[in-house]
């Protein structure tokens, strides 16, 4: 009986986790919204990063995730290219920021859509202008927002890919 329940409660986890066919629906409707709340759907699905431990230092890191969410991207059918900016310089300054962007092609028209994803929630929270510290500093992902970006895919694949290139931010 215990068996079966964890079943019917497990189960929906199971079916949502990187739902191809939802995300095919999305991209041939070209409903834009849709692939939005796809992405912030696999966002929260990718909440907790892997733990990287050094002598000094043990740090949370995501580049995992985003790999894992970019090459599920980049396997779809109507998809032409998929990037996120790994190696861009980024300010060291927590929580952390970026970007994933995704290159389609829709009515013989090509688009393409920005995801930013913030790296880490602090702990304060903001009542009336009040902040009290409520809570402890988490390293998840936090889906930010969604813009169009025409261009940040073919950016993100001029920079070389084994160390960092000193470019400015994508706006």
């Amino acid at each position: 009986m215990r068996a079966a329940l964890c079943c019917l409660l497990l189960l929906p986890i199971a079916l949502c986790a990187q739902d191809a066919q939802r995300f095919q629906r999305a991209l041939r409707t070209g409903n834009v919204h849709a692939l939005d709340r796809w992405m912030k759907q696999e966002v929260h699905r990718m909440l907790k990063g892997q733990v990287h431990g050094a002598p000094q230092a043990v740090y949370m890191g995501h580049d995992n995730s985003y790999d894992t969410l970019v090459a599920f991207l980049r396997r779809q059918p109507g998809v032409q290219d998929a990037a996120w900016d790994k190696y861009l310089a980024k300010a060291a300054i927590w929580p952390g920021h970026s970007t994933i962007g995704m290159r389609w092609q829709k009515d013989d028209r090509i688009h393409e859509r920005c995801w930013s994803v913030q790296e880490g929630v602090p702990r304060t929270i903001n009542i009336f202008g009040w902040r009290p510290r409520v809570r402890e500093d988490r390293q998840n992902l936090r889906y930010e927002n969604a813009r169009d970006c025409p261009g940040f895919v073919e950016q993100q694949r001029k920079y070389p890919e084994h160390g960092r290139h000193q470019a400015p931010a994508y706006p």
